[in-house]
């Protein structure tokens, strides 16, 4: 996906519609809807549920082996995410994070987009760089057999479960930098399971070489910490992964729960 336009045409959805109300909580769903057909002739399901915002499309081609498909797909999906952010920066309703689900027919694929609200905002008004605003974006791939599950579990995202997604999403991306860690955490195909009672719940292949798993646990400790810092979700106090057989892997506590605690 290019990201330069997208962040262009964020930029300017935000910049062009933030003033006023064009979608009135009342009707905003089906006014959701009705601008994504507009704007891009693809028809779509919107979803409030309490600050957050779910669009579903149904797009068979995310499961093609064309390229050329694929680049299309990808250039609808930018279109459908810069427009309906729209809608919350110009409604009255309060909503923080969008979610654009894509997936096929048969669920073989399921692509998830979140769009923090307030993160466009910042970005838009040129408060945080691109960097930063690159390190806030987050993207989930979810395969067959759980891909129907995730689309139909609908409910309100918390800040702490955005940021234990985000960190979990954006692991890779840190060590891009580190050929080998990559590949290591791209293998183990880690996957955000839960987040309750200030513990973050993260699923993961197995791995028994020591010092990647001292390596691991140190990448995940610190992604959670900046991140947390970043949000300001000092909630989140720990994380337990386990891997697929159900082992536990790690019991990680990050130094942001102990800073609030002591008062810092």
């Amino acid at each position: 996906m290019n990201i330069k336009i997208l962040y262009l045409l964020l930029f300017l959805s935000v910049f062009l519609f933030s003033c006023g109300v064009s979608y009135p909580k009342e009707t905003l769903q089906q006014d959701a809807v009705k601008l994504i057909k507009k704007e891009t002739g693809i028809e779509t399901s919107v979803k409030l549920y309490g600050t957050t915002m779910y669009l579903d499309v149904l797009m068979d081609e995310l499961a093609t082996q064309n390229s050329e498909e694929l680049k299309n797909v990808y250039k609808t999906l930018q279109k459908i995410v810069s427009t309906i952010v729209r809608v919350p920066i110009s409604s009255d309703a309060d909503i923080k994070i969008v979610v654009v689900s894509a997936f096929d027919g048969k669920y073989n694929v399921l692509l998830r987009l979140f769009e923090n609200i307030d993160d466009i905002k910042l970005y838009s008004h040129q408060l945080i760089s691109r960097t930063d605003y690159e390190q806030r974006q987050l993207m989930e791939i979810v395969g067959p057999g759980a891909a129907e599950k995730t689309v139909e579990n609908k409910h309100e995202i918390t800040d702490e479960e955005f940021v234990s997604r985000l960190s979990v999403s954006q692991l890779g991306l840190s060590a891009k930098n580190n050929p080998f860690l990559a590949a290591i955490i791209s293998k183990l195909d880690l996957q955000y399971l839960l987040y309750k009672d200030g513990t973050v719940f993260v699923l993961m292949n197995s791995v028994d070489n020591s010092t990647v798993v001292e390596l691991l646990k140190k990448n995940i400790k610190d992604e959670f910490e900046k991140n947390i810092k970043k949000y300001k979700t000092f909630d989140i106090k720990s994380a337990i992964l386990y891997d697929k057989t159900g082992k536990l892997f790690a019991k990680l506590k990050f130094e942001t729960a102990v800073e609030k605690t002591a008062g810092l």
